[in-house]
């Protein structure tokens, strides 16, 4: 009986976690929706970075 109410917790945990991680990716994504300039001025220069570094690696 007790292994069965641990696997009924760890399904609910589980579940839990999983909604939660799908409710943080939604609200980022409404934020993004709703302001995708300033998305951008914090993502263009990761990316920018990552291009160079790309470009210089290639260039060997």
């Amino acid at each position: 009986m007790i292994t069965l109410f641990r696997i009924i917790r760890l399904w609910q945990l589980k579940t839990k976690w999983s909604l939660a991680a799908w409710q943080f990716i939604d609200k980022q994504a409404l934020e993004f929706i709703k302001n995708p300039e300033e998305m951008e001025k914090k993502v263009l220069p990761y990316l920018a970075e990552l291009v160079h570094k790309t470009s210089q690696q290639s260039g060997r």
